[in-house]
């Protein structure tokens, strides 16, 4: 069963192939910078696998939070794309990828961010294998609640310093991460399935309003 997996919502746009679990293709190893169009990147994952696109029998999309603008993009082209395939889409949040990534690591509770306007950021909280809140606020209002009754935690984002200063009791462990791995989309595809949606239903974006 081929999966293809589309995440724009960090600055590096990706696209990826897998089969049943298996990495296929990873358009970082194209190594080409700052690339922000997802149909090139179809192109050449099509051409470097010879694979045809009628054989994908599944869409899985990051729907952000993330730049609006990219998020939008990435959605745009999956739903599209399972539109005139006749096939599911199946919506992610970007903070569930920063979750699954960095907790196979640490085993531990996981706090991600990714920056907004006038000061905002969007929050997740990710334990026991799943995706608990996406929170919109401020940092310093929106991470205390989240872990007040945490001693341990890793961060991911844009804000892992202001996070340490913040809660200098805690123990937090910097992962390293800004964003997850698109290759989670594959990799652990099984995880996301159930959520297929088929048209007239379509992936829509995460914004300040729906979280």
């Amino acid at each position: 069963m081929l999966t293809l997996g589309i995440s724009t919502s960090s600055g590096q746009f990706a696209l990826v192939l897998g089969d049943n679990g298996k990495l296929l293709f990873h358009s970082d190893d194209l190594q080409i910078q700052d690339n922000k169009e997802i149909a090139l990147l179809m192109t050449k994952c099509l051409e470097q696998t010879g694979i045809l696109v009628k054989d994908i029998s599944n869409i899985i999309v990051d729907i952000g939070p993330g730049g609006t603008s990219r998020v939008r993009t990435g959605i745009a082209f999956a739903n599209s794309l399972a539109y005139s395939l006749g096939i599911s889409v199946c919506p992610v949040p970007s903070m569930e990828l920063a979750g699954l990534d960095a907790y196979e690591k640490y085993s531990l509770p996981v706090i991600s961010t990714v920056k907004s306007i006038s000061g905002n950021a969007y929050i997740g909280f990710y334990n026991d294998n799943k995706l608990i809140s996406i929170d919109y606020g401020t940092v310093n209002n929106v991470v205390p609640q989240l872990v007040n009754n945490i001693d341990e935690f890793v961060v991911v984002g844009f804000h892992k310093e202001i996070i340490k200063n913040l809660l200098p009791n805690k123990i937090i462990h910097d992962s390293g991460l800004l964003f997850g791995n698109a290759r989670i989309l594959v990799e652990k595809s099984h995880l996301f399935l159930d959520r297929a949606l088929k048209f007239p239903q379509f992936a829509v974006p995460i914004t300040e309003k729906t979280t």
